[in-house]
């Protein structure tokens, strides 16, 4: 077979198009797995063991965070706050929150005077809501 025709064979079938509908497909599947995993991977800043309890299914709701830890460091959601600042930076957050509901994570071994000094701090910078973390505990 002369070169000229295996050359004109090839040309006459390139593919002249690219199909993108496929490889917008597998992009609109990856950002799903991606937006569906990202939670999974966020961890609070400050190790806190919470206590366990028997407790009822929480709604999802838009909240605030004060955690404590055993060793006295407070944050509010990921800021690492001194005691001090907690109570201006609860203050903020609490002014651009619809729901205004803040839920105290306080490391089992804390002093309850932190837990108490939290629910005040609470109550004072305007939260109507105030729940205490606590883990699942298995029954039975």
């Amino acid at each position: 077979m002369p070169e000229s025709h295996l050359q004109n064979r090839f040309t006459d079938s390139t593919i002249t198009e690219l199909e993108i509908t496929p490889l917008v497909a597998i992009a609109l599947v990856l950002v799903m797995v991606f937006m569906i995993t990202a939670p999974l991977f966020v961890e609070p800043e400050l190790n806190v063991e919470i206590p366990k309890a028997y407790t009822g299914e929480d709604e999802e709701r838009e909240n605030i965070t004060i955690s404590i830890t055993s060793d006295g460091a407070w944050a509010v959601n990921d800021l690492i706050l001194s005691f001090n600042e907690v109570s201006y930076a609860l203050q903020q957050k609490l002014k651009k929150s619809s729901e205004k509901y803040v839920i105290i994570r306080a490391d089992q071994q804390a002093l309850n005077k932190w837990l108490l000094d939290a629910m005040q701090i609470c109550k004072q910078s305007g939260a109507k809501t105030v729940s205490i973390a606590v883990k699942q505990k298995q029954r039975g």
